[in-house]
């Protein structure tokens, strides 16, 4: 008996899908570069043949992407940040929840494992990130002075209740497209582990080209805290125990952000 063919035929199977999801990433990347119009049209195009093709792989993380991608476009949006991710997640799952060849598509949604391994994993990760932050941050120097300009002049006690919302939104947000939708599909196409892992800690590198951290060196940073917080998904087989790192990373941002107005005023 032949027990080779049919794992050969899963495996052509997943490749075209594969490619599909790829592509999607790629030009999601290039449209956090660009901002190119251009882009974000060959993504609602690779969305339509996720549809096509009966393939919630392709048509969510293209649906995911293209919407971030015209949304972040969008200057008054931009400058709301996180707000247009957080209306492209709430709009993907929303529509995937209507469509029926998407439904039960959305099984990475659970708290998985938090127990003290992983709050003992969270307090390390808060740590490392935090120091690798603020010491990109005096080595690079790099010019945050759009981002800075977004924090809002507010009382003290409102301003932390908002860096904290942020934090949490932000944190959520990322979280539920990238070790959500994107790594879900990338783990049902790519038969490495190791490939998932990889891919979508580098498209989440390439959305932070203008965000923080930010530039070459941003990329490299975030990719690897976005394979950190891959590893970390993995472990705790949920992601509840990534949402709460990144939320300790994000603090570190907004409080960075904060002392850069602080410092500028004085």
């Amino acid at each position: 008996m032949d027990i080779t063919k049919p794992q050969n035929d899963i495996q052509k199977c997943r490749w075209p899908r594969a490619i599909l999801v790829l592509l999607c990433l790629v030009f999601f990347g290039i449209g956090f570069f660009t901002r190119s119009a251009y882009c974000s049209l060959i993504l609602f195009a690779l969305t339509l043949s996720g549809l096509y093709l009966k393939s919630a792989d392709i048509f969510l993380v293209g649906l995911i992407c293209a919407l971030a991608a015209s949304l972040r476009r969008i200057e008054t949006l931009s400058g709301l940040w996180p707000l247009p991710i957080a209306l492209a997640l709430v709009s993907v799952l929303i529509i995937g929840k209507l469509l029926e060849f998407t439904r039960g598509e959305f099984d990475w949604i659970k708290r998985g494992d938090f127990g003290r391994r992983q709050i003992a994993i969270i307090a390390v990760v808060a740590a490392v990130s935090g120091i690798s932050l603020v010491a990109w941050c005096v080595t690079v120097r790099p010019d945050i002075s759009d981002l800075a300009g977004r924090v809002p002049r507010l009382h003290p006690i409102l301003l932390i209740v908002t860096g904290l919302l942020f934090s949490l939104i932000n944190a959520v947000c990322e979280e539920f497209i990238w070790r959500g939708i994107i790594f879900n599909a990338l783990e049902r196409t790519f038969l490495p582990s190791a490939g998932a892992l990889f891919l979508q800690a580098l498209s989440f590198g390439a959305a932070h080209v203008h965000g923080f951290p930010r530039g070459a060196s941003g990329i490299v940073l975030a990719s690897i805290f976005g394979y950190i917080m891959g590893c970390v998904r993995q472990q705790a087989k949920g992601l509840a125990a990534p949402i709460a790192a990144h939320f300790f990373a994000d603090v570190v941002i907004y409080s960075i952000l904060v002392s850069a107005v602080l410092a500028k005023g004085a």
